[in-house]
């Protein structure tokens, strides 16, 4: 097996073979170092409510009418009642946000680190 691969392949295909494994390790590096970096942010009416991290499981009761629950590193509305559902059927995610237009709440997904855009209305 070595004698074929030493026939077939130059270095030059050895040191790219080593380059793509060493690009794939740290890509799952920075994947994982990703994941336990994030926060859960739910507003009402453009204020904030509250910052849960997303690897902690809960249920969050935001009001009478929304609730979120944050499960395997995923966000759900598990509870809205709002005519459409659509935050509901929307079910768990870990990168859209997720909005319920009717109560006007928002729950977004994002690093410590990273701030707000700006939304002109």
């Amino acid at each position: 097996m070595f004698k074929w691969l030493k026939s077939h392949l130059s270095w030059a295909d050895f040191i790219l073979i080593l380059i793509i494994i060493i690009a794939i390790v740290v890509s799952g590096i920075l994947v994982i170092k990703k994941d336990d970096e994030r926060n859960v942010y739910i507003y009402k009416n453009n204020q904030l409510i509250g910052v849960y991290p997303l690897q902690e499981d809960r249920v969050i009761r935001i009001d009478e009418h929304n609730i979120v629950e944050i499960k395997n590193s995923k966000v759900k509305m598990l509870y809205a009642d709002c005519p459409n559902q659509n935050c509901v059927r929307q079910g768990a995610g870990d990168i859209l946000p997720i909005i319920c237009l009717p109560n006007k709440v928002v729950v977004e997904i994002h690093s410590k680190n990273a701030k707000r855009p700006l939304i002109v209305q």
